[in-house]
């Protein structure tokens, strides 16, 4: 047990915002180790401990916006029961990690060749990390590939394989170096010359990228508003306050974080007016709830005086903004935010004259591949990802949700631009590389110069076919490499 819990303490310290990225490249072997020799039922809830510790730990800037922030904001419940959701969260989260440990405790033992078993374990992880973000829960949250996202010269692999493939090289260099455990120099050899041939890899690769050469200027608008202020502030006093900024901006296209308008829909009122007739110089992006025959939560785009469309966020924050699976968790209706959404339909490409097509995704949608994939597929040039990172106390938080824009950049060769209300607010280029941020937790705006690509990659043509890969080796390998006898490496 002492060995999954080091295994998880460094797996969380590994991830944005924590201590250092390079950890995930030894930090499973300790969960290995413990999984040595070990019963098949502790197997199994060992590696459901580890995934469980590891989000606990990864994800603890949730503990205040359900103990604290939820309960002062909306008065449903306390904070002893939003750290019982917390707890339930994990407890989701971590439950493809049983598959995970019903696989490996009784396979690994029959599988008679040290790569094979290694390759097994990488694509028996990958599947249960792959299933963690599908249907309505689907999250991908302290993914392994994560830890990497300032290697940047490492990461350009998702362009081909999606980060669910990063992870699973991950996973397949952790256990090939827990296999030379049997002699404590040889494990220090391997780990010190594994780890200086990953790093001079990427230092090689980082060095022969293509210079950033965009020349679009854009603005963008980090509001900072708290989350309390948000929440009961009103539209006119956000007015004024957007007004102070577009006095003093040059005439680029503007882009305001999600919900600038928390709770008021501006259409048709004399605030939009006022949006259209500053569009004429200025055209703007910003978000607020659009109330129809339902509710969505929107971003709409304006310019030459007019609204020329508005994208729906289609994959919504689950509890929060809708709930999933309704006859199970009905009971859960006390999350709801302002009011639950309906999703959008469509991944709208937006034109504005002398600026590359673009895509907009709102918030959690950064989160997944496909949301981006699929803008990308449309035609959209460049992504624009607007957030309300307001609730979150810690900056652990927000660099955990800006990472995922650096992958999204590289596995459709896009620049993308997130503007944040609290941050993290910045420009990341089709590389991945983080060009220019404001510094979080401050208002201000900041001209970032973006440009517009059209290529195709392979991850934006065919997506994470790299599951399938994976579910053939989790298949064959146990067929042609079985040994009759229950063998362990060490």
């Amino acid at each position: 047990m002492l060995f999954v819990l080091i295994s998880s303490v460094l797996s969380a310290l590994s991830m944005p915002g924590f201590l250092w990225g390079g950890l995930i490249w030894f930090s499973l072997i300790f969960l290995f180790k413990g999984l040595e020799k070990t019963k098949y039922w502790l197997v199994i809830l060992y590696s459901f401990i580890y995934f469980y510790i590891f989000t606990f730990i990864s994800l603890f800037w949730v503990i205040p916006i359900l103990t604290k922030n939820l309960p002062e904001f909306f008065g449903r419940f306390n904070g002893i029961v939003g750290f019982g959701v917390y707890l339930l969260l994990c407890l989701i989260e971590s439950l493809p990690f049983v598959l995970f440990g019903a696989l490996y405790g009784y396979f690994v033992p029959r599988i008679k060749n040290k790569l094979a078993s290694g390759i097994f374990v990488a694509s028996i992880y990958t599947i249960s990390e792959y299933i963690r973000s599908i249907g309505e829960l689907g999250f991908t949250g302290n993914r392994l590939s994560d830890a990497l996202f300032k290697d940047t010269g490492l990461i350009q692999s998702v362009s081909f394989f999606g980060t669910i493939g990063l992870t699973f090289f991950i996973v397949l260099i952790n256990f090939l170096l827990y296999t030379n455990l049997t002699r404590l120099n040889k494990f220090i050899i391997s780990i010190v010359s594994t780890m200086s041939v990953i790093y001079l890899i990427n230092a090689i690769i980082v060095s022969i990228l293509p210079i950033n050469n965009a020349n679009i200027p854009i603005v963008a608008v980090q509001t900072n508003y708290d989350q309390n202020v948000k929440i009961s502030i009103s539209s006119k006093e956000v007015l004024k306050d957007l007004q102070k900024i577009l006095k003093s901006t040059p005439n680029y296209l503007h882009i305001f974080p999600e919900a600038t308008f928390p709770s008021e829909d501006i259409r048709f009122t004399e605030i939009e007016n006022y949006i259209k007739e500053v569009s004429y110089e200025k055209p703007i992006i910003i978000g607020f709830p659009t109330y129809n025959s339902n509710v969505k939560n929107s971003a709409l785009v304006y310019f030459n005086g007019k609204n020329i469309g508005e994208y729906n966020k289609i994959k919504l924050f689950p509890f929060v903004e809708f709930l999933p699976y309704e006859n199970i968790f009905k009971l859960f209706t006390f999350l709801k935010g302002v009011s639950y959404f309906s999703p959008g339909k469509e991944y709208n490409v937006f034109t504005i004259e002398n600026y590359p097509k673009f895509g907009i995704q709102i918030c959690f949608e950064s989160y997944f591949g496909e949301i981006s994939r699929n803008i990308t597929r449309n035609g959209a040039e460049m992504l624009f990802v607007i957030t309300n990172d307001g609730w979150y106390d810690y900056n652990t938080a927000l660099w955990q949700h800006f990472s995922k824009s650096i992958f999204r950049a590289i596995e459709n060769r896009r620049y993308i631009v997130q503007v944040s209300n609290k941050g993290i607010t910045g420009l990341v280029d089709k590389y991945g590389r983080i060009i220019q941020i404001i510094p979080p937790r401050t208002e201000e705006f900041s001209i970032f110069n973006i440009k517009g690509e059209n290529q195709t990659t392979l991850y934006n043509k065919f997506g994470d076919w790299f599951i399938f890969l994976a579910l053939i080796f989790s298949i064959s390998i146990p067929i042609f490499f079985k040994n009759n006898r229950r063998n362990y490496f060490h």
